[in-house]
């Protein structure tokens, strides 16, 4: 047997010792990968916080929503209200007044004919007719073309994330 051992050293130019050194290594490897995906496939199948993280996920992404509709509505009021300043003191709800500004659009094309539509999004007659009367005397300054597109921007923007949020 050693006859066949130093042979076999001889006909090989790699020492004994590397190839078994390499073996091992090549072994040690796959037995480490192996475990790693046992390892994890456990982790994966057994967590049971798996339906949690979907939860708080969700939770986490309505909270999202909720801070950019206020950010957002806190932007359309600051610059809405160079226009049309009593605007603000009559609709409060940051969404109703999103609306109102988007069918109002510049506050000297606000007429009686707008009445019924302002009805409909404020929901009481009275403030509709407030926001009528105040559009004739209001103190606000002119409102250029290019801000009045960025602020239907805006507008459109709140209202689509308060009716992506509802969903």
């Amino acid at each position: 047997e050693e006859e066949a051992e130093e042979k076999e050293e001889v006909a090989s130019p790699e020492p004994k010792s590397k190839k078994r050194k390499a073996v091992v290594s090549t072994q040690s490897t796959g037995a480490q990968l192996g475990l790693g995906h046992s390892y994890s496939r456990c982790k994966v199948k057994f967590n049971v916080h798996r339906v949690d993280n979907m939860i708080i996920q969700s939770i986490a992404l309505l909270d999202q929503i909720d801070k950019d509709i206020n950010t957002f509505s806190m932007r359309l009021r600051e610059w809405y209200s160079y226009h049309y300043p009593e605007l603000i003191k009559i609709v409060s709800d940051n969404v109703m007044y999103a609306k109102v500004v988007s069918l109002i659009k510049s506050r000297k094309e606000l007429t009686d004919e707008h009445l019924p539509q302002l009805e409909e999004i404020i929901m009481d007659s009275a403030k509709a007719k407030a926001v009528i009367e105040s559009a004739k005397i209001s103190m606000g300054m002119d409102i250029s073309p290019i801000d009045l597109i960025n602020i239907q921007s805006f507008t459109s923007r709140i209202i689509a994330l308060h009716e992506y949020r509802s969903k």
